[in-house]
């Protein structure tokens, strides 16, 4: 998981995106996205670990795709258009690391379990590999 958030915090600053992680908080308190610094602050001692990956995307995709304000991972009160563009621009983000690094991915339910995606997302993760195999 070391080379995947090195990966992320790279990606999120060659974007202009400063990242800063934090063990400090407590597992229910999200990670979250600022338009204003573009800046995302993730908690790593989040509840579910296995989500840190996707969470870190997700919030890297809030600010990727310009969309305002503070956004919380698993916020209820964002549009639910704008959580899912970044849940689409967060897997097309560990997509990309995948293919930096060689990583084959052929099973849309085994990259789920690998980079923490919810499985209600598996059907985002189906179409994307469809359009690319």
């Amino acid at each position: 998981m070391n080379n995947l958030i090195s990966y992320l915090i790279n990606y999120g600053f060659d974007r202009g995106i400063s990242s800063t992680l934090t063990e400090e908080l407590p597992p229910d308190f999200p990670s979250s996205a600022s338009s204003k610094y573009q800046k995302v602050l993730i908690n790593m001692n989040w509840r579910n670990k296995w989500e840190v990956p996707f969470s870190f995307a997700h919030e890297l995709g809030h600010l990727i795709n310009h969309d305002e304000g503070v956004n919380y991972y698993h916020s209820v009160t964002v549009h639910t258009k704008t959580e899912y563009r970044a849940n689409s621009t967060a897997i097309d983000i560990l997509l990309s690391y995948c293919y930096d690094n060689d990583i084959e991915i052929d099973n849309p339910i085994v990259f789920c379990e690998q980079f923490g995606i919810p499985f209600n997302l598996e059907y985002i993760v189906s179409l994307k590999l469809k359009k690319i195999m």
